[in-house]
């Protein structure tokens, strides 16, 4: 998210965007290999656009306009140093990563993943692998803002992406953009904190597919595609060795009938697996990109939905989530968007903040 512009090119046969780090179709552990977003269709996203890559100390920026906005220029915070990934050494920071992670495996009844010795093994491990202070110059944000995102260790990452037809065709494909952005950024942080990378799944595509179409059957497409096929096959053969985050990226309000289906999907999810795996072993993060009224109406409710509203987290967009911070007194910045789009759902304080 910087205000320096990245060069696309325009060769007609590229694919519209990519995901560093994106797993292998089947399954969680495989090496990482390089994912990508359908192309786009005439009158929509150009079909030549590539993922823009990012630069070692710089994050990337959408349009404004209901997107995500480039961060406020500020300057570095003092005593954080600046630089890529690894610049500095990694270290010394063992203890607090730790008391991190234990808040995160408390609240969410994870112990059978992470009982002590294996919860202290990730925390050494983080401490040896990653820098969140140069992590923190980076984002521009806090040290301990920076240690939050150590939680999405712990889990697999699946990013479910929206794309129907609306993603491209509204707002001037701004919406794509960000979800661009947000792919890049999940991307970032997952391969940071773990090699397996994230896994992605398409709403109404096949990952190979090709085109951006189609309606939002997001509870349907998040049983048949995410839920069945990835989560209950593993944990039917007793091999889903992490809890999974779904992070869900939409611009709409769903077209599964009933309108509320999703509601049943999440607790479908919950009641399959507690008895193995605990309540919480999967997490539904649902973010909003652009800013469709009833997209928004739709999440608010669910957000507060008295059957699940408490063991998910929606993202509005950013203007809306923003002004929600607001009347708590807390600035929200986009790198802060982006935090809590990517661990609400697994940390208590952040879906607290938008209440």
């Amino acid at each position: 998210m910087a205000s320096q512009a990245c060069q696309a090119s325009q060769q007609q046969q590229q694919h519209l965007g990519g995901f560093p780090g994106q797993q292998q179709p089947g399954g969680f552990g495989a090496p990482p290999q390089q994912g990508f977003l359908p192309p786009g269709q005439p009158g929509g996203m150009p079909g030549g656009m590539p993922m823009m890559q990012q630069q070692p100390g710089m994050m990337m920026g959408g349009p404004p306009g209901g997107s995500i906005p480039p961060p406020m220029q500020q300057q570095q915070p003092q005593g954080m140093p600046g630089g890529a990934a690894g610049g500095g050494a990694a270290g010394g920071m063992a203890g607090q990563i730790h008391a991190k992670l234990s808040q995160i495996v408390a609240a969410n009844q994870l112990q059978r993943f992470y009982p002590p010795q294996a919860l202290q093994a990730v925390a050494a491990r983080l401490d040896a692998r990653v820098n969140f202070r140069d992590l923190a110059a980076r984002w521009r944000m806090p040290v301990e803002l920076a240690l939050d995102l150590a939680s999405l260790a712990l889990y697999d990452v699946i990013l479910f992406a929206d794309d129907s037809g609306s993603m491209a065709f509204e707002e001037n494909g701004e919406r794509i953009d960000d979800l661009k952005l947000i792919g890049s950024k999940v991307a970032e942080i997952a391969t940071l904190f773990d090699d397996d990378g994230i896994l992605v799944r398409f709403m109404n595509a096949n990952t190979e597919g090709n085109g951006v179409s189609g309606l939002t059957p997001l509870a349907t497409s998040l049983a048949n595609k995410v839920l069945q096929p990835i989560v209950y096959n593993l944990a039917s053969s007793g091999q889903l060795a992490k809890p999974v985050l779904v992070l869900t990226i939409t611009d709409g309000e769903p077209t599964d009938n009933p309108r509320d289906l999703v509601v049943q999907v999440i607790k479908d999810a919950r009641n399959r697996l507690a008895a193995q795996y605990g309540p919480k072993a999967v997490a539904f993060e649902f973010a909003q990109v652009g800013k469709d009224q009833r997209a928004q109406a739709f999440l608010g409710q669910l957000d507060k939905h008295p059957e699940v509203g408490g063991s998910i987290d929606c993202t509005s967009y950013f203007e809306l989530e923003s002004a929600e911070y607001q009347k708590r007194g807390i600035q929200l910045s986009p790198e802060l968007w982006l935090v809590k789009m990517m661990v609400g759902s697994i940390d208590p304080s952040y879906d607290e903040g938008d209440e």
